[in-house]
């Protein structure tokens, strides 16, 4: 499996930073380019994290980078709570395999800017945001997980998610 390199700027900080509800339904964000190192969200992600609670890993930050999503998926799977990865340019690869390895916690993986074929899941996946195209300037690939793109793409398939879940009861 892929390792992401922890060097540089971004690895300075939190491997995992937790943000939002302390229940409830979850996101992990798995972020190759290690936003959130003060030990807080991206500023676009603050009205995400009051519906949900974001375990957000920081991949240049840890040196088991792998093992800390594994590890963050263990701590959501003893709180019975539905989860949703994100994941962004060469970490959605990763994702797509931890959250196989994961398929009866994780509901679905949500990417932004996948890189090449990514592996077979029995996880649904769904592209929510790429850096091409739509009205607003576009930035290299992959587009970062703080866009304003990437967080309407991110709510709008939590939203329609959320809609289909059968009513608790």
């Amino acid at each position: 499996m892929r390792e992401f390199e922890n060097v540089g700027p971004r690895s300075d900080g939190p491997a995992v930073v937790w943000a939002g509800l302390e229940h409830g339904p979850a996101l992990v964000v798995v972020d190759p380019s290690g936003a959130a190192r003060h030990d807080d969200l991206p500023a676009t992600w603050h009205a995400v994290s009051e519906n949900y609670q974001v375990a957000w890993c920081r991949v240049p930050a840890s040196t088991r980078s792998l093992e800390d999503i594994e590890d963050v998926l263990e701590t959501l799977s003893d709180r019975r709570t539905p989860v949703t990865m994100v994941a962004a340019g060469n970490a959605c690869g990763p994702a797509l395999v931890i959250a196989t390895q994961f398929s009866d916690l994780v509901e679905m993986v949500l990417l932004v800017d996948p890189v090449g074929d990514e592996p077979e899941s029995p996880v649904p996946t769904q592209v929510v945001a790429r850096s091409e195209g739509g009205d607003r300037d576009r930035v290299e690939p992959p587009l970062p997980l703080g866009h304003p793109d990437v967080v309407r793409g991110v709510t709008e398939a939590m939203t329609a998610a959320q809609a289909k879940r059968p009513a608790p009861g």
